[in-house]
């Protein structure tokens, strides 16, 4: 496996995940309509927003709005900015939030492959980001760096990030799909990559890396951030996501 991932490789990999999302959209909807434990445990980071005083936050990777119906549940007054590449899921986002009583929304269409994604943005910074089981998607380890420098830049203080930790779990483990299938070789890719199918209404495939609690360590020392918590949560393991919280160190 690659330690550095080539352009076409990555364009390759980005294009995979275009497609799953295309392919998939209304299925990965209807999967993602509840919470989660890991959800319900972060919680405590917007605990401001009960106070009546809003807290803005960004939730890059938002899909279906879902993390904006929880914090509307459970009362916290918002100023809630979701951003998300697939027009579609947008538009289910937009129709969700849209009579939420105390989240004052909005929804910004924006690729997080591209260096200029959050430049409609305008350089805003909000109190918490979140960024939920979406960086794992991003192919080669310069790209999330660069995303982790972007959230430091974004970020106020805190940044909630969730990873998906297929690898540690024997049945997705056994359902790994072979580089060939996408036209690349175990050669082209970095450690912890894989290709995982779809298989709810449809079958797609999408890439994914597993981001562990070392990778964790390393992109937040190479980006200005404090690993402030880790914990695992979710799936029929009880652990199959790893929660991180960054704390933004002080200049």
């Amino acid at each position: 496996m690659s330690s550095f991932m080539q352009p076409a490789t990555v364009e390759r990999l980005l294009a995979v995940n275009r497609e799953f999302y295309r392919t998939v959209a209304e299925h990965f909807d209807a999967t993602r309509q509840g919470w989660t434990p890991g959800h319900l445990a972060i919680l405590p980071y917007f605990e401001t927003g009960a106070k009546q005083t809003p807290i803005s936050v960004l939730d890059v990777g938002c899909g279906n709005g879902r993390l904006a119906r929880l914090l509307a549940d459970q009362g916290i007054a918002c100023r809630y900015t979701g951003v998300d590449n697939d027009a579609h899921l947008l538009h289910l986002a937009t129709e969700a939030v849209d009579a939420l009583l105390g989240i004052d929304a909005r929804f910004v269409r924006a690729d997080l492959s591209a260096a200029d994604w959050a430049a409609p943005l305008h350089e805003e910074q909000f109190d918490v980001v979140l960024c939920l089981a979406t960086v794992q998607h991003l192919p080669g380890y310069a790209m999330r760096r660069r995303l982790f420098e972007d959230f430091r830049r974004l970020s106020r203080r805190w940044a909630i990030l969730s990873f998906w930790q297929f690898l540690t779990s024997p049945r997705f483990v056994a359902k790994q799909i072979d580089w060939a299938e996408v036209g690349l070789t175990a050669a082209d890719v970095e450690p912890g990559d894989a290709l995982l199918p779809w298989q709810q209404g449809v079958r797609a495939v999408r890439y994914v890396h597993q981001i562990d609690a070392a990778e964790v360590a390393r992109l937040a020392a190479d980006t200005g951030w404090r690993v402030h918590d880790l914990f695992r949560a979710d799936g029929k393991e009880g652990d199959l996501n790893l929660y991180t919280v960054l704390e933004a160190e002080q200049n």
